[in-house]
């Protein structure tokens, strides 16, 4: 049978490679590199949110490939805030990932999210974090607009990009698309999409996270700090121990963490409450405690003077003593003849029964505890004259 083309034999120079042929070959392997060790962006950044507050609206002042957008980073967004100020805004993670570079001078932050997908926040006033791991939830605060690097023109440049592993080389931006409902792909030319106006959605309300040392339900004779951080804020919060803080307005407008003393309250039972903003303006009260602050000894009691008892054991009684705070917790109790004499007998009702006793004369001492671990004077109750 006839043989197929692809096995015909080579006749003269037919299959001697040509120049042409050498450089479409040599073409093609470059193509292949390229396609292996560059990063492909994405058509658009997947599931991103604004990074602006929710339920603000924001600018778009400079938009893609304009100006210093021209780069690698050509799909930027300088945004800044229509209706309010924008220096110290919240802003947020426009997708969960973790810290993976921060740069103080221009108030850059970078966080990673897997796949050498990158979003980068600038001229930040500070950052909630600049811990190298520190994961942020999408939509979580993680700093606050300013004007690092950009002196006097407070604004948020914002970037999504793939890279390479070592998220340096091989940075290529990528055009952007929010969840919001906001798809702002390449259309060409200086400014895409400049002046536009967005507006962020909400997602969840603030939680607070307590930290302190002390346990509720404890008494404490030292002062005690209870720190808290507040994960979904931004808008600011307020403290008060004992009763709900005003829902008017923050204390402290657009801060995510704080701290109390519980000496600040005073001595007794305390609760502090927290109550915490949004960005969006959802609100969450929160509570720590209740915990106690007892620095005063309790009052002594009162002396019963000289007692006579026959030899043997003796049962002795006395007038409790009195704690305002904690209350009492017992005694510590001495019966012998050395007028400073103390010992770890303890009981906890002011009341107790010797062992037999001599003929003899003994003093009777007590010193009063309370709850948190405050311990009276030792004092002298009375004397007990043991006869045969």
């Amino acid at each position: 049978m006839p043989r197929s083309h692809a096995f015909l034999p080579c006749r003269s120079n037919e299959c001697r490679p040509t120049t042409f042929h050498l450089l479409l070959w040599l073409l093609a392997f470059c193509l292949f590199l390229i396609t292996i060790v560059t990063p492909r962006p994405l058509q658009a950044a997947p599931a991103l949110i604004l990074p602006t507050p929710p339920g603000e609206d924001w600018r778009i002042l400079q938009g893609y490939a304009c100006g210093t957008h021209n780069s690698w980073d050509r799909y930027s967004l300088d945004l800044a805030q229509v209706n309010g100020p924008t220096y110290n805004a919240p802003i947020r993670a426009a997708a969960g990932g973790a810290v993976w570079y921060w740069e103080s001078g221009s108030g850059t932050l970078i966080l990673r999210h897997g796949g050498n997908f990158f979003t980068m926040y600038t001229h930040l006033a500070r950052a909630v974090s600049t811990q190298p791991g520190r994961y942020f939830q999408a939509g979580e605060t993680l700093g606050f607009a300013g004007d690092r690097g950009s002196p006097g023109v407070p604004h948020l440049h914002f970037t999504a990009f793939t890279a390479r592993s070592d998220g340096w080389s091989g940075k290529q931006s990528v055009p952007l698309r929010f969840a919001e409902g906001y798809d702002l792909p390449e259309i060409g030319g200086c400014n895409q999409h400049g002046g536009k106006i967005l507006r962020a959605a909400s997602i969840k309300a603030p939680e607070v996270a307590f930290r302190s040392a002390a346990q509720p339900g404890q008494w404490y004779t030292t002062d005690q700090r209870i720190e808290f951080v507040v994960a979904w804020g931004g808008g600011g919060l307020s403290q008060a121990w004992n009763r709900e803080p005003s829902g008017d307005a923050p204390m402290f407008a657009r801060v995510t963490d704080g701290y109390a003393q519980i000496a600040d309250a005073g001595e007794g039972m305390h609760t502090l409450k927290v109550r915490a903003w949004g960005p969006d303006g959802r609100v969450t009260l929160a509570e720590f405690g209740p915990i106690g602050y007892d620095v005063t000894p309790p009052s002594p009691p009162a002396p019963f003077g000289d007692l006579s008892a026959p030899a043997g054991p003796v049962a002795l009684q006395w007038q409790p003593a009195s704690d305002a705070h904690s209350g009492v917790k017992g005694y510590r109790i001495y019966v012998g003849a050395n007028p400073e004499g103390t010992s770890e007998w303890f009981t906890a009702e002011p009341a107790v029964k010797t062992e037999p006793l001599a003929p003899g004369h003994y003093l009777v001492r007590v010193q009063a505890l309370d709850v948190a671990g405050n311990a009276g004077p030792w004092i002298t109750l009375g004397a007990i004259t043991v006869g045969p």
